[in-house]
């Protein structure tokens, strides 16, 4: 992409702007300097997405290593333990960066700051390196090969440790020109807006390598949260869609004002369910649609999405489904199967969503006992709970996980949290400002007993409960079992940190807290 269009920009941040050409200069420049050892299989990476985030992945690509995003909102414990995983002994970061996010000095790792690295890189390397992007073949200014581990991205740990997922360079290109081609994006008119961080499989992959290896511009910034630098990244540099999280995009739409997102052709948001609420604000205040995606870490992410309708002589395509994720990728399969006997179901018939993909994971670091668990029927079990209909769109009706045991009966939390949703738009105009949660702790008598967390209302917990009278009874928590707090939990990736919320719970029951 550097060779065909030097001055096009690759990357842009608050603070910088890099063209395709200095990119490529400049990482392939850095390599020297970060003096890794040649028994050093991967590297850990400490950085925001933007210019500096993508020249290190770049960098580390081009060496031949495996790249670690880590993931610094886990923690000290969280962080040593991914470090000891990947057997790591270099941590590429910067020291303006750590001072913002922390920096532990327990981590078993040779610590390198870009800060100490950019005097040492002279103009003549630049202007050297810059000559060997136009005039060597490609293939010869890398070490890595197609089936070498790219990225080692641990998951979220939402549910329980975090594993480390292991891509290969074959796997993500897959993925990035399956979504090229489902969502029909065109490097001379497509710009792409992504604050999500490094560590989440979105964006690494569709945030940060989808732009580069297609020749998008890809406009980032470290904070997912930070709405007013969005705002006005997005008024500078005019993206056309942006990833995200609904979580992440609730926040934009209170803060972020109609000018500054009116380049938009429509944003992609997935790691959970979209609201309905959402998708119809986001479209009556920017006129831009909100594309609900789905995907799997284990998948280089994306599994499918939808996307806008398209016209075909006349005749409008429909290019999504209300309430669905959207139909799969190019060249992925998506099937359900009984989550007992692993049989194969129909189409249409409820079961666990295995993704046949050229994307699937090489496996989980050192785990070949999860890697074979994980794979069935040729595919990957995503653990998810699902359909597929006869025009192929996918419906993402709960995951395994999310079920709570009562009484010897599944009970499906996602369901009624959506339920209470629901009603919390019923009660008030203002029901996105308040935030509810269903967990399950163990029961002695039941197994498990649901508990229902919840920001500040303004109105009762008996008036919230109501909406759930079409519901089983065994499906509805006690009022005595409804909690306020402060805020509900999530992870980095803005996706709900089903650990925490759980710990939570327990730790409300345990000193006696009851619903206001």
């Amino acid at each position: 992409m550097a060779k065909q269009g030097p001055r096009q920009t690759a990357v842009a941040d608050l603070t910088n702007q890099l063209s395709r050409l200095k990119l490529a200069a400049a990482a392939l420049a850095l390599i020297p300097h970060l003096q890794i050892q040649s028994d050093e299989e991967r590297v850990g990476i400490l950085l925001p997405p933007g210019c500096a985030g993508t020249m290190v992945n770049l960098a580390v690509a081009l060496s031949g290593r495996t790249a670690v995003n880590l993931n610094h909102t886990v923690g000290e414990v969280g962080l040593v333990r991914m470090c000891e995983l990947a057997s790591l002994r270099t941590v590429i970061t910067a020291e303006k960066y750590t001072e913002r996010i922390g920096w532990y000095a327990s981590l078993p790792v040779r610590r390198i700051d870009l800060e100490t690295i950019r005097p040492k890189m002279s103009r003549f390397s630049i202007l050297r390196a810059m000559a060997r992007v136009l005039i060597q073949p490609a293939r010869k200014l890398s070490q890595g090969r197609p089936d070498d581990v790219a990225a080692l991205v641990f998951s979220s740990g939402s549910t329980g440790d975090p594993k480390g997922v292991q891509l290969t360079h074959r796997q993500l290109l897959a993925n990035i020109h399956g979504v090229r081609g489902h969502l029909r994006l065109e490097p001379k008119r497509d710009v792409v807006l992504s604050p999500l961080p490094l560590f989440h499989s979105f964006g690494i992959s569709t945030g940060m390598w989808m732009p580069l290896i297609i020749g998008l511009p890809a406009i980032c910034h470290p904070d997912p949260r930070d709405a007013r630098a969005l705002g006005e990244l997005s008024e500078r540099h005019g993206p056309t869609l942006f990833v995200s999280t609904p979580t992440f995009t609730r926040g934009y739409l209170r803060r972020i004002p109609k000018h500054q997102f009116s380049s938009l052709r429509f944003g992609v948001v997935g790691a959970e369910k979209c609201p309905p609420d959402l998708r119809r604000a986001f479209r009556e205040k920017y006129d831009a649609e909100l594309l609900e995606g789905y995907g799997c870490t284990e998948l280089a992410p994306v599994v499918a999405v939808n996307v806008l309708d398209e016209d075909r002589r006349g005749t409008t395509e429909p290019g999504s489904k209300a309430g669905t994720v959207g139909r799969a990728l190019p060249g992925i399969e998506v099937l359900a199967m009984d989550a007992e006997t692993h049989e194969v179901l129909p189409r249409g018939e409820t079961g666990l969503l295995i993704v046949r993909s050229p994307a699937r994971m090489l496996g989980y670091l050192d785990r070949l006992d999860l890697t074979e668990s994980s794979f069935v029927h040729g595919g990957y079990n995503t653990g998810d709970l699902g359909f597929v209909d006869q025009a192929g769109f996918i419906t993402i009706t709960g995951r395994l996980a999310r079920f709570a045991k009562i009484g010897g009966e599944m009970v499906p939390m996602d369901l009624i949290e959506e339920k209470l949703r629901e009603r919390l738009l019923e009660l008030s105009d203002e029901g996105d400002e308040h935030d509810i949660a269903i967990t399950a702790i163990s029961d002695q008598s039941k197994g498990e007993r649901l508990l229902l967390l919840h920001t500040d209302m303004p109105h009762s917990v008996a008036e919230l409960l109501e909406g759930l009278d079409d519901l089983p009874p065994i499906f509805r928590p006690k009022e005595r079992d409804a909690h306020r707090v402060d805020e509900i939990p999530t992870i980095g990736t803005g996706k709900r940190d089903l650990k925490g919320l759980k710990a939570l719970g327990e730790k409300l029951v345990g000193a006696g807290s009851r619903a206001v």
